[in-house]
């Protein structure tokens, strides 16, 4: 009787910890594919401000340019716009950076959650085989 009372502790709390581990890992997926989302979008930012800079560079420096500030358009020159445009690129590559070293802490967190989860069931197995 004593022997199943333990055994049945032990399942008990491995069924807690594989459900801590589940609600963990679908968290941590949704919060990965939040990051690659947010890192797909800044590249298609960075990339069209780096495209748009090719062309403003381009075109003749007499040529008249506006910024577009709410819903009206503002006249400024060529120097102003590509530097808007290398500013509005390099901010999107800093932010890449910043949600690739996010991403990696995510996967390295789930992966130290599924380690424990692994030292778990064996520390049992050992505990129920003795």
């Amino acid at each position: 009787a004593v022997v199943s009372t333990q055994s049945t502790g032990a399942d008990a709390e491995l069924k807690k910890a594989f459900t801590e581990l589940k609600n963990k890992s679908v968290e941590t997926a949704t919060k990965i594919k939040a990051v690659d989302n947010q890192i797909e979008q800044n590249k298609n930012r960075g990339k069209h401000a780096e495209l748009t800079y090719m062309e403003v560079k381009q075109s003749n420096s007499d040529t008249k340019l506006y910024e577009s500030v709410g819903r009206m358009f503002v006249l400024e020159t060529q120097d102003v716009i590509l530097e808007q445009l290398k500013d509005r690129a390099a901010k999107s590559r800093d932010t890449i950076q910043k949600l690739e070293s996010q991403k990696g802490y995510l996967n390295k967190n789930l992966k130290e959650s599924e380690n424990a989860l692994r030292e778990l069931v064996e520390t049992k197995k050992t505990a129920v085989a003795k």
